[in-house]
Order: C-alpha cells, then sequence, then structure tokens
C-alpha cells in the first residue's frame, strides 16, 4: 500500500495512478486493487439516521454521477453506459477509462454501495469556519463507509468519492483511506456579473464546478460602473434603468434566493459584493445619491447624508436574499479626482478641514461603520489596495481584507485589525497574475500553484489569514469563454487551499490535474489543457 501522511515532508512522490483526487487530501493511501462499480451502486446514509434534505440530494446525485456520468467499457472498448466512445490505452480517464484497458473481468471485487454516516446532518452552520472535515474508506473487499461530522463535510467526501470512481466505472487502487480536512476555511471564487451578464442556470454551472474543486465562498460581484442587473422591490428603478436589457439581463429577487439555495445544497456559501463608493452604476436608478458635479459618474457622493439611509436600507433588504454573514462592500479604485474635481464635494470638504480624497474616504467608511453596519449583522469585507485604502480602523471591528494588488501588503493589513483574504496573485484574467511570467498560456497555473499564502508573515499573522479567492474579472469574460480561463488555473488555486502546505510539487500536481481537467471536461465543463494528453471528450 502506498501512503501519504502530510504531518511529515513529502521526500518524493509516486507517478499519479488512475484517479487521484483533487485537491489532494491531507492524508490519503491507497493500495493497487481495482473494483468494479456495477449499474446497481448505491449511496445510502447509515441504517436509522434521520436524513436532512440537503444530504439526501446529494446522495442521488452523486449515485447518479457515479454510476451514469462517466466514462464506462466493457473491456472489450465498448460503451457498458455513459459516454465512452474509445478504447484508450493506458489507465484512468485519459485512456478512456480505465476498464478500457483492464477489462472489468479482471477486476479483484466490486463496489456496489457506500455507506454515510454524519454526527450531525441538521444542515445548519454554513458559515466562516464551518467543519468541512470526513474519512473515506474503501476495501479490498469493496467496503466503503464515509464518516463526518457535518453535512458539509460529507458533501466533500461524496465529491472525493466522485474523483475517485466517477469517470471510470472503477477504483483502480483500493484499499484507500482518506482522513481529510481543509487548510483554509474561506475558498473562493469571484464571478463579475456586471461587465457581462451571467444566466442564473449559468452561476448554477459555476456553483457545480466549484464543488468539482472544494471550494466554498462564491463571491458575487454582482454590480459594477458599467451595470446594475441587481433586481430591489424597495429600490427597481436601480435595475429597471441600469441593467444592458431589462429584464432579460437582470436578477429577480427570486433569482438571488434560487442561486443561493442551489449553492447551500452543495455547501458553497454566496457572498453579495455592492461596490461602494466608487465602481458605481448607482445613478442609473437614484441619480441623487451620486457625486453631481464632478468629473466621474460612478461615485456616490460621501458627503450627501442621504447616501447612508440609502445603502442602509437597500443592503437590508438584501439581506433578505443573501443570507450569509459576509457582506462586500468593496472600496477600491476610487480616483482622486472623483471628488476634488467637484466644486461641491471640494467646498464641504474644505468647511471639514480635509484635503485630499483618503481623508474623505476614510469618513465615507466612517459612516458607513456607523450608520450602515449596525443594523445589518454582518461582517464587512473590502478590497485593499498597495496605497492601503480602505483603512482596517475606519471597519467595523471583525472586517476583512481582501488583498488584490500586492501580496506584501497583507502583514501590514493584519497588523492594521482586519483579518486578511489573499486574491492578489490568483487573477485569473491576466496574462502575468502575480507577477509570474510564462511563455505557454498554459503554464499559468503553475504560477498560481507556487503562492504561499503564509509567506512572510508570523504566525501571529498568519493566525488572521481567513484564506483565499481566485477572481474572474470580466471585461473580457462572457459565459462563452468562462470555462476555458477559469477552471484549470482555479484548481490550482483549490489545492493550494485546501491541501497542506507542503503538497507543492509540480510534477506531481501536473499528471493530477492532467486528470482533474479531463473530469472536468467529461462533466461539460470546457477546462483548458495543461500538456499533450488524451480525454475521451476528445473525441
Amino acid at each position: 500500500m502506498r501512503k501519504w501522511l502530510f504531518a511529515v515532508a513529502l521526500a518524493a512522490v509516486p507517478a499519479a495512478r488512475g484517479s487521484v483526487p483533487w485537491p489532494l487530501p491531507a492524508s490519503y493511501s491507497e493500495g493497487t486493487t481495482a473494483l468494479s462499480i456495477p449499474d446497481s451502486f448505491t449511496l445510502s446514509a447509515a441504517d436509522g439516521a434521520t436524513v436532512s434534505s440537503i444530504l439526501e440530494s446529494a446522495l442521488e446525485r452523486y449515485q447518479a454521477l457515479i454510476v451514469s456520468g462517466h466514462e464506462c467499457t466493457d473491456g472489450s472498448g465498448r460503451s457498458r453506459r455513459g459516454r465512452a466512445r474509445h478504447s484508450g490505452h493506458g489507465t484512468g480517464l485519459r485512456g478512456g477509462g480505465a476498464s478500457a484497458t483492464r477489462g472489468l473481468e479482471q477486476t479483484a471485487g466490486e463496489l456496489s454501495s457506500c455507506t454515510v454516516t454524519v454526527a450531525d446532518d441538521s444542515a445548519t452552520g454554513l458559515a466562516e469556519g464551518m467543519d468541512e472535515s470526513y474519512e473515506l474508506e474503501i476495501g479490498e473487499d469493496g467496503s466503503c463507509t464515509i464518516t463526518a461530522a457535518t453535512t458539509w463535510g460529507a458533501l466533500q467526501a461524496l465529491e472525493t468519492l466522485s474523483h475517485l470512481a466517477g469517470e471510470a466505472c472503477l477504483v483502480e487502487n483500493a484499499p484507500v483511506a482518506i482522513s481529510d480536512v481543509p487548510r483554509f476555511t474561506f475558498r473562493g471564487l469571484m464571478v463579475d456579473t456586471a461587465r457581462h451578464f451571467l444566466p442564473v442556470d449559468f452561476l448554477k454551472h459555476v456553483v457545480d464546478g466549484m464543488k468539482a474543486l472544494k471550494l466554498n465562498v462564491l463571491h458575487w460581484h454582482v454590480v459594477d460602473s458599467e451595470s446594475f442587473p441587481a433586481g430591489s422591490q424597495r429600490y427597481p428603478d436601480l435595475a429597471k434603468e441600469g441593467a444592458y436589457r431589462f429584464p432579460e439581463a437582470a436578477y429577480s429577487t427570486e433569482d438571488f434566493a434560487a442561486v443561493v439555495e442551489y449553492a447551500r445544497e452543495r455547501g458553497i456559501r454566496v457572498m453579495p459584493e455592492f461596490d461602494v463608493p466608487g465602481h458605481g452604476s448607482w445613478g442609473y436608478g437614484m441619480p441623487s445619491v451620486m457625486v453631481q458635479d464632478g468629473p466621474c459618474s460612478d461615485t456616490l457622493d460621501p458627503t450627501n447624508p442621504d447616501v447612508y439611509t440609502f445603502l442602509a436600507d437597500f443592503l437590508s433588504e438584501m439581506g433578505t436574499y443573501f443570507t450569509d454573514e459576509f457582506l462586500f462592500l468593496g472600496g477600491d479604485e476610487v480616483q482622486s479626482k472623483c471628488f476634488l474635481g467637484s466644486p461641491s464635494v471640494s467646498a464641504w470638504m474644505a468647511e471639514n478641514n480635509m484635503t485630499t480624497s483618503a481623508q474623505l474616504q476614510s469618513y465615507f467608511w466612517q459612516q458607513v461603520t456607523a450608520q450602515v453596519m449596525p443594523a445589518l449583522n454582518r461582517t464587512l469585507g473590502v478590497w485593499i489596495a498597495d496605497d492601503g485604502i480602505p483603512y482596517p480602523q475606519d471597519l467595523p471591528a471583525g472586517s476583512f481584507g481582501n488583498v488584490w494588488q500586492s501580496q506584501s501588503m497583507m502583514p501590514s493589513t493584519i497588523d492594521r485589525g482586519a483579518r486578511v483574504v489573499l486574491s492578489g496573485p490568483w487573477y485569473l484574467d491576466q496574462q502575468k497574475p502575480g507577477n509570474y511570467i510564462t511563455y505557454a498560456l498554459q503554464n499559468l497555473w503553475k504560477g498560481m500553484y507556487q503562492v504561499e499564502p503564509f509567506e512572510n508573515l508570523t504566525d501571529d499573522q498568519a493566525s488572521e489569514v481567513l484564506g483565499g479567492q481566485a477572481c474572474m474579472w470580466a471585461e473580457g469574460i462572457n459565459q462563452f469563454d468562462f470555462d476555458q480561463y477559469t477552471w484549470t488555473k482555479t484548481a490550482a488555486v483549490a489545492e493550494r487551499l485546501w491541501s497542506p502546505a507542503i503538497v507543492t510539487d509540480q510534477s506531481y500536481a501536473s499528471d493530477r490535474l492532467i486528470e482533474m481537467v479531463c473530469r472536468f471536461n467529461m462533466r461539460s465543463f470546457g477546462a483548458e489543457a495543461i500538456l499533450p494528453s488524451f480525454c475521451p471528450t476528445d473525441v
């Protein structure tokens, strides 16, 4: 039996064999026995257990994926079920399914069922710091058990099982023993629906892709300067006037609730972002809250008291649809000219002894802290640029900053009182993310994979890092090229955020990532390739 126990450093790692889960589990061991998966395979809760609706749906969903959503042949190359069309060569997904060469008749046994035991299947506590740990064991005799402390851990275990068995109709490497827990509690993907509208069904597709990578936070950048697709019952003109096309390219309040529930059923939180005071299209439907006489049309007026009343009311409504404890309010890239170039704002600043845009932005966040956030019962998140704005000292206690430019800003952001999420080196739309330079675009994942979130942090500072996220800004991305630019690189980020810090070997990761790309494509995601290889979806 081969075994990886990540309490000690890896001196060497063997080549990936068959289907190895991505991200790599915290503790993982495997053998060499092959078990076939029959059409009658079942997933079930432990006898006598009361099953939550979320776990019940997940058992049905993953059973269907494992039984019929994959490559499978009868040993002669003929399709037994699923989408097999190629007899292939080699093992795993790239060979057209491992059974294409082994032949199911050569397996040592059969994996006919798997039983799930959850200590607390109340499906509550989908929040920062939730317990996602689990254990998964597959015996040489075909026995299979999953144990988890919570519903959310059970969902992660089912995803892992689908990686081991879900696309090859075969577990190639029994016995398997996994004891798993994520390294970071916040593992996100940001999507931007302001630059290009993404339909609700596509957002659900994004959630499914996130689940395949064990990401747990969908950061939804709902609105920006270009459009305001966010529907509101209290302020209907915002979307009516601000969406690219209303109502087709706008989200109803029912849409918000539907996406949040779809994500919750998969153990994924939805954190909405409504960017203030800049990057705003509020003025299409609420022109009175914007700077009236300046050179910028996308900036709220911090000197107008009605701005804070409006934000409190609007965000209170949004909180009935977006139920997560985290609320993201942006705060980045406010140009000085937007304030200093406005006669009315400049006059107010002079009356209040302010001379810089930074001072007015500080005032804005102090008012948000005092007038907007108290009634919302939310934890505030903001972007932190290299200029340090918004200043953590102006934000409510417990707020966090998303460090989106230089990773070197993490220590000072933490020292000034904010927790941190890292995204700067993980911008998916950039050609040189984190200043990583490579000739070939298919190698960009390597730059993202090599990032260490704790770099240059003390132990005390590291304890204030929630995790990180990949960001897919949509100036040049729509639903038709989203998959190509997102999933392969996001997979690299996902492993960095889930697996132990010592899992850094790029050669070992490369072989497994080829399998993960193929797995994505067999699940109807158009993930980009990283090396010459074959996947059954190629034909």
